[in-house]
């Protein structure tokens, strides 16, 4: 199994939203199943955003005490994202979140990654030193950073950017939205390989509450094909090493075409 932790530098500016489409794109993509975690030391949102009920979620699972962290196990206190995708879901309070997530992180990276079937997006929220999935960014496969082409993001990004290699994390950068700042020279400034463009665009989370849509004419649209590929480009990332990596700035904006905002 893989582990793909999805995080900020700053705030949470799309984190979310990436993570259950990721996740939601996964299979069909690569033909790997996928599960969605969340991890975020600011409590979670996904349950209230797209409708899930608040348990089963990642308290039974900790409440599981010091037993072997199984991919049984966590399904059997997961829910299913617009009736698709497995879902663990965390509290909504964040201290309850951290207080739970904390003890069995490390653990929980160790299960996840014994299984060969199944890849894991994990939703991490902003990436801190004190955040309660740090053992689970530590051990992740890769760190995918979302940042707005703005310069109060780009600051916090450098940093996170240049921490995150000095401890040896595969990290790499997905823009939400195309301004004011070319996203080339976000990651250009934070010397982080650029995997694609999100747009900055509410109906995002409507259309992923929806879930990947049946219909393969659907799946054309800008949204799905998007996610398709970055999925694609994250997939194909991890089966080479890092250091093999080409700068993939060059290709990246033409995920979303001239106008980011026409997603749907």
């Amino acid at each position: 199994m893989s582990i793909i932790a999805v995080g900020s530098a700053k705030a949470s500016p799309g984190v979310t939203s990436l993570s259950a489409g990721l996740g939601l794109s996964w299979e069909e993509t690569t033909g790997r199943r996928a599960v969605l975690v969340e991890g975020d030391g600011d409590g979670g949102v996904l349950a209230a955003r797209f409708g899930l009920a608040q348990t089963p979620s990642l308290l039974e699972l900790a409440g599981t005490g010091r037993q072997e962290m199984t991919i049984s196990r966590l399904q059997a206190n997961s829910q299913l994202l617009a009736g698709q995708l497995p879902t663990l879901v965390a509290p909504g309070c964040g201290e309850t979140t951290t207080r739970v997530l904390s003890p069995i992180a490390s653990r929980l990276a160790d299960g996840l990654h014994r299984s060969d079937e199944i890849d894991a997006v994990v939703d991490v929220g902003r990436v801190r030193s004190h955040s309660p999935a740090a053992e689970m960014i530590k051990r992740c496969d890769l760190l995918v950073l979302v940042a707005q082409p703005r310069f109060d993001h780009l600051v916090p990004l450098v940093h996170q950017a240049r921490r995150m290699v000095a401890q040896d994390i595969p990290t790499a950068l997905v823009c939400v939205g195309d301004r004011p700042y070319p996203p080339t020279e976000m990651a250009k400034a934070s010397q982080l390989d650029l995997l694609g463009v999100m747009a900055h665009d509410p109906r995002v989370n409507q259309a992923l509450g929806g879930g990947l849509p049946s219909d393969r004419r659907h799946r054309r649209l800008l949204l799905w094909r998007t996610l398709a590929e970055l999925v694609l480009r994250i997939h194909n990332r991890l089966q080479i090493p890092a250091a093999k990596h080409a700068d993939s700035n060059a290709p990246a904006h033409a995920l979303w075409g001239a106008n980011t905002g026409n997603c749907l």
